[in-house]
């Protein structure tokens, strides 16, 4: 499991304000850490989701679509609830969501 890869994650069954359903989500948690552990961390995507620094943030899909990282939605996710792997993010997409959840999770 590789940084900045994108799956599908059976993040339910969840609690409001959390995001639940099936949706795609970014492995955020580092690669090496990922071969050892039965978890990944990861931050769920919407495509409703606007912009709104640095709480979502735009990513590029391997598509060509947009998605929207919720950067609160972060959680740490068992390996069996991910499905279908969607592509990995670009450079420039990790680096942002670094700076993102960075802010996000500093004083």
């Amino acid at each position: 499991m590789k940084r900045g890869t994108i799956y599908w994650v059976e993040l339910g069954p969840a609690s409001s304000p959390e995001l639940g359903k099936t949706r795609p989500a970014i492995v955020i948690s580092n690669s090496m850490t990922n071969q050892t552990l039965r978890s990944v961390v990861v931050v769920p995507l919407s495509s409703r989701a606007p912009e709104i620094w640095p709480l979502r943030l735009p990513i590029a899909m391997p598509n060509g679509s947009t998605s929207y990282a919720i950067i609160p939605g972060i959680r740490q996710v068992d390996k069996r609830r991910l499905r279908q792997t969607l592509g990995r993010m670009a450079a420039r997409d990790i680096k942002a969501l670094d700076e993102a959840i960075s802010v996000y999770l500093n004083d």
